[in-house]
């Protein structure tokens, strides 16, 4: 047996003799999948999952279904949604959608959707109903992965209660401090369309888009920010697959 798949038994095995939880969904399994097809640049081998480990990852999405919300507490609920989201994406790459033009993320996010705790819910359904809407937490934006080029790196870890502050924190700084993604320097200040879609979000957390990005930002740009925040530029979006080279489905 392949070194990776015998860790995934492993994980089933384990999922399988682990005292139930009242509410809590084990997301080992998608710890194990992520660590497997995710590369450090947060891109994703969609061919060699779905060739490899496509019956794992069905097990995970099995688990999602039934989940239970009541009874989890606000940091298990979050990382919940923010799991679902991630896998429900990756899963409708496999089953071919992209977001590469205006009718295909028309598709991918809001009339594509799976059975998610209960009832059948998109992408567009997870975010922006349920967890913008309940949590008003604007790290989020830097943890949900919309499987495009522009979009956070997918973390090769679930997100998971006991850590979700630390992880979300995380995210939001390695995705802000990211050269590709958004340009603080003497020459421009560019950020992420992300900020620009969402500015509600940030305002309501931090004032302003600028004192958000303050919070998180490393020290030598702070300074270039608060200069140049009151000609703030947004960056063109790349929509194309986040996909390793050679790791399209066809």
């Amino acid at each position: 047996m392949h070194m990776w798949n015998f860790i995934i038994f492993l994980v089933l095995t384990a999922m399988l003799w682990a005292p139930p939880s009242n509410a809590a969904v084990d997301h080992r399994l998608w710890t194990a999948l992520l660590a497997r097809y995710v590369d450090d640049d947060g891109r994703v081998a969609y061919h060699d999952l779905r060739v490899n480990d496509r019956p794992a990852f069905e097990q995970y999405l099995t688990m999602l279904a039934p989940a239970q919300i009541a009874g989890m507490s606000e940091a298990e609920e979050k990382a919940f949604w923010i799991n679902a989201y991630n896998a429900l994406i990756v899963n409708g790459v496999l089953q071919g959608y992209t977001a590469e033009s205006i009718l295909g993320r028309k598709r991918f996010f809001s009339w594509y959707s799976l059975l998610i705790a209960g009832e059948e819910r998109s992408p567009d359904d997870i975010e922006h109903k349920i967890l913008r809407k309940k949590f008003h937490d604007a790290r989020i934006h830097f943890a949900l992965v919309c499987a495009s080029t522009s979009c956070p790196q997918l973390r090769r870890e679930a997100y998971v209660a006991e850590r979700l502050d630390q992880q979300l924190d995380d995210a939001t700084r390695a995705f802000i401090n990211d050269p590709t993604r958004n340009r603080i320097d003497s020459q421009q200040v560019a950020l992420s369309q992300i900020f620009q879609w969402f500015t509600v979000d940030f305002v309501s957390s931090a004032g302003s888009v600028p004192a958000f990005v303050q919070r998180f930002v490393e020290d030598d740009k702070r300074a270039i920010l608060q200069a140049k925040s009151s000609n703030l530029q947004y960056l063109d979006y790349d929509w194309t697959l986040n996909a390793q080279t050679g790791q399209r489905v066809s």
